[in-house]
């Protein structure tokens, strides 16, 4: 699916609705693949205001995580995480992983899963973002 900055609110909602759709016991997790500047704190923010997350997200790129409260029949929480600075999944195990992981209210967005990858569930949502020029991007979910 091609992604312009048009068609964002587009392709998240379906993103959000595919995550809605999973029966999980757990926390549903969506992974967000792509290189620097593809779009993952877009696609983030975009999910953020139609959960009608009041706070302005930006990237935890040097918090690591952050937890907001959203208006969801389906989820109370959004957990954001920049896993780009992590080196090993032990270290996002520290910060509470697996707390956040058992609760079934939490819709966990985790950027740079490749370098956590002991931490990504076999169920979670994967979420490839790649560059097509400057504005258009290709995602596959």
């Amino acid at each position: 699916m091609k992604m312009t900055r048009d068609t964002v609110p587009q392709v998240t909602a379906s993103i959000l609705e595919k995550a809605r759709e999973l029966d999980l016991t757990n926390a549903t997790v969506i992974s967000l693949s792509g290189e620097l500047g593809a779009g993952k704190t877009t696609l983030t923010q975009e999910i953020a205001r139609q959960l009608k997350v009041k706070e302005n997200i930006i990237s935890p790129t040097f918090v690591i995580m952050k937890k907001y409260e959203v208006t969801d029949e389906k989820f109370k929480y959004l957990i954001h995480i920049d896993a780009y600075r992590l080196e090993k999944s032990e270290e996002l195990m520290k910060l509470g992983w697996q707390e956040i992981l058992e609760d079934k209210n939490n819709l966990i967005i985790i950027e740079w899963p490749e370098n956590v990858p002991d931490c990504i569930p076999k169920d979670a949502l994967t979420v490839k973002i790649s560059h097509i020029d400057g504005d258009t991007r290709e995602i596959e979910f």
